[in-house]
């Protein structure tokens, strides 16, 4: 493992003299690139994909309105240890060898947490070998995945939405996070994961994405145990009373871009856990379930720009809990574990079998009750924090609004 700290440094090295040669690839395709065709004639969008990215999904404010730092801004950056990929997972900063990661973070969770009795299990559940990687996100010089609003920032929650989270947290305000399995998020109960689109975007686990094509389908293995099996070119309508946890998709060719609008969620505002910062992400989890459910609009846009890179650009439109429609774009690369010959196939991922981990939950809280109603409301009190900060976005944005007509 003492080879991480040397590629570490060499990667700093390449980073700054090399950005600029990379800079292509972070915003536009090759001018004489033809996209591969399939047998049938459709632009060959198959492969492993490795969906990772260092670029954040919001913009840090330094950067303003700009779109791309310059190589001499990234190189800074890379100096300060400031890329992470967008898993949030800060652990990967911690130290070079994996063994050390883990006893720091072990060290960290073992310490009382805000004067309350137990200590601070979240950050430890899962030791740094779970998601070591063999390779590393290609670079690049966004600043940001969000590129409408040109801010580059998530939009405010509508009222409505602040509304829903309010409720929700009265409701909660005498409960545990495990007087009954009801009270744990979908993705806990393996039911399904953070959904779309969150699902689509790497983190340090499960990045590779799988697509395979077949005539008028196109198909996606996610990670995470389900298969997006899409439509192409099929007019028949679906009712709006048929609703799927990641809802139904229609894809359609524009040129050499899949086009693939998804509608028909169900409502998944429990599809977050109460620790991850409310029904809607807070601040620091805005990778998880986007929407109610019910008024969500995805568009997805999936353009092969060279011969190892797909552009990743999807619209998110939700009127009942954002102010504003919001884009952003990704690009995913050809995968280089998969390249070298070391995998070819996404395995099964298997929930925790017949939910051991919920019954002791549930049990351990039933046994000191107080102690986990403790626990729920130290935690409760940090997406309160979380709540405050999206009101303070929504008053600010009604205000500008306000004065701009």
């Amino acid at each position: 493992m003492r080879f991480r700290g040397l590629a570490a440094g060499l990667l700093a090295f390449v980073f700054a003299v090399g950005l600029l040669a990379a800079a292509p690839a972070a915003g536009q395709a090759q001018d004489d690139y033809d996209a591969p065709r399939t047998p049938w004639g459709d632009p060959d969008l198959q492969g492993l994909w490795d969906t990772r990215t260092y670029t954040p999904l919001e913009r840090p404010p330094e950067f303003g309105d700009r779109e791309f730092m310059t190589a001499e801004e990234a190189a800074e950056r890379e100096r300060l240890g400031l890329r992470r990929i967008v898993s949030d997972d800060d652990d990967d900063l911690l130290a070079a060898e994996l063994v050390e990661q883990d006893v720091q973070r072990y060290a960290r969770s073992d310490r009382p947490d805000d004067g309350r009795p137990g200590f601070r299990i979240q950050g430890a559940e899962y030791n740094a070998f779970w998601s070591a990687d063999p390779t590393s996100p290609r670079l690049s010089l966004r600043t940001s995945q969000i590129i409408e609003p040109r801010d580059g920032q998530m939009p405010p929650l509508t009222r409505e939405a602040l509304a829903t989270w309010e409720r929700r947290e009265a409701e909660r305000r005498a409960r545990t996070q495990a007087d009954d399995w009801e009270d744990r998020g979908l993705s806990e109960r393996c039911i399904t994961r953070n959904g779309l689109p969150g699902e689509m975007l790497g983190s340090s686990q499960q990045p590779v994405k799988e697509i395979v094509q077949s005539p008028g389908y196109v198909s996606i293995v996610m990670p995470y145990g389900y298969v997006r099996i899409i439509p192409v070119n099929d007019p028949t309508p679906v009712g709006s009373d048929i609703r799927q946890w990641n809802g139904y998709s229609r894809g359609r060719w524009e040129g050499d871009t899949l086009v693939v609008e998804t509608a028909n969620f169900k409502n998944t505002v429990k599809n977050v856990a109460p620790a991850h910062g409310g029904p809607f992400g807070g601040s620091a989890h805005v990778h998880y379930y986007l929407g109610t459910g019910e008024t969500l609009r995805l568009t997805e846009r999936f353009t092969r720009i060279d011969g190892e890179t797909l552009e990743y650009q999807y619209t998110v439109e939700d009127p009942s809990v954002f102010v504003r429609p919001w884009t952003a774009v990704n690009y995913f690369s050809l995968d280089e574990w998969s390249q070298a010959g070391f995998q070819d196939r996404i395995f099964e991922y298997a929930c925790h079998e017949h939910n051991y981990g919920m019954i002791n939950a549930i049990r351990g809280a039933r046994v000191d009750h107080a102690w986990a109603l403790d626990e729920a409301l130290r935690e409760a009190g940090v997406r309160e924090g979380e709540l405050e900060e999206k009101r303070e976005e929504l008053r600010a944005w009604e205000a500008a609004n306000q004065e701009g007509r």
